[in-house]
């Protein structure tokens, strides 16, 4: 081989070393990004199914004490 070509391929290799590091970083920040924001929806999601059973329960307990009016 000539030195040319063993410069070739190092810089193939250095290249590829490069393109794999920048596609594994955007990877990660996105993977955390998702996590993120999947964390938010699922927090949203929480508090709505929260507050839908508290107004619920409410509705029961005065359905229950005015059932108990008629008594």
């Amino acid at each position: 081989m000539t030195a040319t070509a063993d410069f070739r391929q190092m810089a193939q290799y250095i290249g590829l070393a490069i393109c794999t590091l920048i596609v594994r970083t955007a990877f990660g920040m996105f993977g955390i990004l998702w996590g993120i924001i999947r964390e938010i929806v699922n927090g949203v999601f929480r508090v709505v199914i929260g507050i839908i059973v508290a107004v619920l329960s409410v509705i029961a307990f005065f359905g229950f004490v005015l059932w108990l009016f008629t008594l």
